[in-house]
């Protein structure tokens, strides 16, 4: 009996949790990896350190624009380092392994990860002197906290 009324209980809850099939994105239509990178309609996207900032329309439309600019510049270095991390995989897992091959290709990942950070850094300072005196004291002391 008690088997029964558990079997009784457990069967909506197994019916209504419908895990991903085959080939199916956990996250609807679109792969995990791109759930969070802003579409091509999601325009609205903006920095975080900018919320709660009010901007202007002129304001947003030179930071969407270096924004966009930004994005075209780190898509090929993004490539250039998946690239190297598939030749780290496949030398890993292969009888060619040599440490000091894997170091050249962990130099040639550094180097491309450093300068996409110098990168972010300098968008991040084209943005911050966008804006006018206030908003920087206004972000300025967001970071103090």
């Amino acid at each position: 009996m008690r088997k029964l009324l558990l079997i009784l209980v457990l069967f909506p809850a197994i019916a209504l949790a419908k895990p991903p099939m085959h080939g199916e994105y956990p996250c609807g239509d679109m792969p995990f990896s791109e759930h969070h990178r802003p579409g091509p309609d999601d325009e609205e996207r903006m920095p975080r350190f900018l919320h709660r900032i009010d901007l202007t329309d002129k304001q947003r439309t030179e930071i969407k624009a270096l924004l966009k600019t930004h994005r075209t510049e780190t898509d090929a270095q993004m490539e250039a380092a998946k690239s190297i991390g598939k030749e780290i995989h496949h030398l890993v897992f292969s009888y060619d392994y040599n440490d000091d091959k894997i170091r050249a290709l962990f130099n040639k990942a550094d180097v491309i990860h450093r300068e996409m950070a110098l990168q972010k850094s300098r968008l991040d300072n084209a943005v911050f002197k966008l804006l006018t005196a206030e908003q920087q004291k206004k972000l300025q002391s967001k970071f103090e906290d």
